[in-house]
């Protein structure tokens, strides 16, 4: 599951993984598409966000261009903001 995950062409607002995915799993599949660029936050143990999809966020929240909402721990919010200040910096686009 993970290898057509990779192979997808498609660029994707947000990715759950499981770790035990038949095949690649989840755990693979996340350093994968890390190494594809600084464009992916891992915001909880199974979703990667897609950064480029970021609509806005909150202190508990990050809401994509699609209407999705995922909860942002407040362990992880800080790291969020840093990193998602970052991809603005250094060429990321907001989708906003």
């Amino acid at each position: 599951m993970g290898e057509g995950l990779l192979a997808a062409e498609k660029k994707f607002d947000i990715i759950f993984l499981d770790i035990q995915m038949e095949g690649m799993g989840g755990n693979e599949a996340a350093r994968s598409l890390r190494q594809l660029g600084d464009g992916f936050y891992r915001c909880h143990r199974g979703y990667l966000v897609n950064m480029a999809h970021i609509a806005r966020y909150d202190s508990d929240s990050i809401f994509l261009s699609s209407g999705e909402k995922v909860y942002l721990t407040r362990k992880k919010h800080n790291e969020f903001v840093k990193a998602y200040m970052w991809y603005l910096q250094n060429g990321g686009v907001s989708c906003v």
